[in-house]
């Protein structure tokens, strides 16, 4: 099969490698779309680093059933399901309290396991779900991370509902949410607006358009996507009584929280990682009922990823980039 791997000094190259082969209870899956993801320019960076062994990346995926373990009963042949790329062991202890995203003995497709930058990707039958027949790949790959992240980001520990007032993110908005997207980009300050957002602003008037879209009210919920202090310390900014702020990427630069902010009003202070199979489904539903919809904004060939890749280094890619292993979508 065709591959792409980051390989040692940081080159992307596309390689031949043999078809990987499913274990009793795996599956394997022809790629028919895999998203293209910030995570993965960290991991082209520790690659190039030499702090992590060469990988084929990719963690979000959507494909077709190619073949079957003798042990699996979740799917046939054929069937078009979408992958998660945490592949939890089912044993340990953060397993059995059902926090598969925390799994201490899994591993994780495109990052300690090959992942959907291929023709072909084996995962456990545990974590595929099935797709609508004419469901488009190239929106259901990006669910598996950007789209199931964001759900258990803002529902799941940001807890928005209905009329609550949420900073920054889309997914929000299939919950009725009010919206206030920040985002320095004017093309990406349009999107947010494109897909509901109901106002994006620079981050350097968020302060004072914050305050007038939500009448002097703080907000419910934060969603940090960046990770730096000053975006750290944008959101807790705009927090208002009883605030829940989320921090989704990670970042080294350290940020200043005392009792008194975590007493005071009441509020909240949580890091959420990764997703679970529940928040996969639930992202799958909101998708197929028309509540939730990936921004991609650019296809590609798999050939092409390392100037996919290039380009949303540079900022150049809006919403979502999704690679083709084979025919374009």
């Amino acid at each position: 099969m065709r591959a792409v791997r980051f390989e040692s000094g940081g080159a992307i190259k596309v390689v031949q490698l043999p078809n990987p082969q499913p274990g009793a209870e795996d599956v394997l899956v022809q790629v028919l779309a895999a998203g293209v993801c910030r995570t993965d320019l960290h991991l082209l960076d520790e690659v190039k680093a030499g702090e992590h062994e060469p990988l084929i990346p990719g963690h979000e995926m959507a494909g077709r059933i190619a073949k079957i373990g003798d042990d699996v009963y979740t799917a046939k042949v054929g069937d078009l399901v979408g992958v998660h790329f945490e592949q939890p062991c089912g044993r340990c202890r953060q397993c059995r309290r059902q926090r598969t995203n925390l799994c201490e003995e899994g591993t994780t497709l495109g990052f300690d396991g090959p992942g959907g930058y291929a023709e072909f990707v084996v995962a456990k039958q545990t974590t595929i779900l099935p797709l609508p027949p004419n469901f488009d790949p190239a929106l259901a790959a990006p669910l598996g991370c950007s789209g199931a992240t964001a759900y258990r980001a803002v529902v799941v520990f940001g807890q928005a509902e209905e009329e609550d007032m949420v900073v920054i993110i889309q997914v929000s908005k299939a919950y009725n949410a009010r919206v206030f997207a920040i985002e320095p980009r004017v093309e990406a300050r349009k999107a947010a607006l494109d897909c509901g957002a109901d106002r994006a602003v620079g981050p350097d008037e968020a302060g004072v358009a914050f305050r007038d879209f939500a009448n002097d009210a703080g907000a419910d919920v934060a969603i940090d996507f960046v990770g730096t202090k000053g975006t750290f310390d944008l959101g807790r900014s705009l927090l208002g009584p009883g605030g829940r702020f989320v921090a989704v990427a990670p970042g080294s630069e350290a940020v200043q929280v005392t009792a008194n902010d975590l007493v005071d009003g009441g509020k909240a202070y949580l890091g959420a990682y990764s997703s679970t199979m529940a928040d996969f489904a639930r992202a799958i539903s909101l998708a197929e009922a028309g509540r939730l919809r990936p921004v991609v904004t650019r296809k590609a060939p798999l050939a092409d990823a390392a100037e996919v890749l290039n380009d949303l280094r540079d900022g150049k890619i809006v919403g979502r980039a999704v690679l083709f292993p084979g025919p374009m979508g």
